[in-house]
């Protein structure tokens, strides 16, 4: 259990301590509505032969249950190494804990989720003001550098160099990528000054070792451990075998997936942009894909992450 603590806690902990009311096995894929997620839950809650909600109460209690298990292990390892006072722990947790009940929604997609109805105002000037009520108390949660010198991936050295090179960046520049940043310039939004003050910048870039595989593995890695600990959970509250539960799961996700591509290969050949022909080869291919975990998208080189 302790390296559950060490591995969940270190990506997970600041999107698990927001913890919204969607149960969290069906938040495995990014990028879900909240009308699929509702739909997913009611799928495997028939799969399963129980009622939805329920499922919904099993999957939210054993995340909270997760979320307070490792809220309080990272509390007391930083009160034993002096970095918090027990009373600034008290504080911190409660402010926790006093979280308006809102969608766990990233705060540049908060616009989006406002203008389809997603979240409302109302819940936006909660969650505003209740962020705004932090406690002043240092972050709790390592940052990535700290993490990839513990690990030996980088040494303190680069880490100091990554973090002044960062800190060097443009303070005139908008804080997105290149491609955003050309459109920008092709709008008149910035000039080319500032985009070569920009590439000039990330040209300056210290050699750096690949980090990013090492993060994804590790992404990887907790991820799937905290929906391991959250299934067998919920799996013991409903009284199920954990491996019925995560099957269930499986089934209708792929449900999902067959039903989206099934009315995209035929939206193709209503177009008339595919045959008929061409589409069922497709599915076809796509049903003999091997049984492998799927690969993220590839990132486009430039800026990387930063070991902050």
């Amino acid at each position: 259990m302790r390296k559950i603590h060490k591995l969940v806690f270190a990506t997970v902990l600041i999107v698990v301590m927001l913890i919204a009311s969607t149960p969290v096995i069906a938040l495995a894929q990014e990028g879900e509505t909240p009308e699929r997620r509702g739909a997913l839950i009611a799928q495997v809650a028939g799969i399963l032969g129980i009622d939805q909600q329920e499922l919904e109460d099993a999957l939210k209690q054993a995340q909270t249950e997760l979320r307070q298990e490792n809220l309080d292990t990272r509390l007391q390892e930083l009160i034993a190494e002096g970095t918090l006072t027990q009373q600034q722990a008290n504080e911190l947790e409660a402010w926790m804990n006093a979280r308006p009940d809102v969608p766990n929604i990233p705060p540049r997609q908060l616009k989006e989720a406002l203008e389809k109805g997603i979240i409302t105002q109302e819940q936006v000037d909660q969650l505003k003001e209740w962020t705004e009520s932090r406690p002043d108390i240092p972050n709790i949660a390592p940052t990535i550098g700290e993490r990839l010198i513990e690990e030996g991936v980088i040494t303190q050295q680069q880490a100091d160099e990554y973090k002044a090179w960062m800190e060097s960046r443009p303070a005139d520049i908008p804080n997105v990528g290149a491609a955003q940043l050309k459109k920008l310039l092709d709008e008149g939004e910035i000039t080319q000054e500032q985009m070569d003050a920009f590439k000039a910048w990330v040209e300056a870039r210290p050699d750096m070792p690949q980090v990013r595989p090492e993060l994804q593995k590790e992404r990887s890695e907790n991820v799937q451990e905290r929906l391991d600990v959250i299934a067998a959970r919920a799996a013991e509250i409903l009284g199920i075998d954990q491996e019925d539960l995560e099957n269930a799961f499986k089934q209708a996700q792929s449900g999902f997936r067959e039903q989206a591509l099934e009315a995209r290969l035929q939206e193709l050949v209503n177009q008339g942009a595919w045959t008929q022909q061409q589409s069922d080869a497709f599915k076809a291919w796509i049903e003999a894909r091997p049984d492998v975990p799927p690969l993220g998208p590839a990132r486009q080189s430039g800026q990387s992450m930063p070991p902050r």
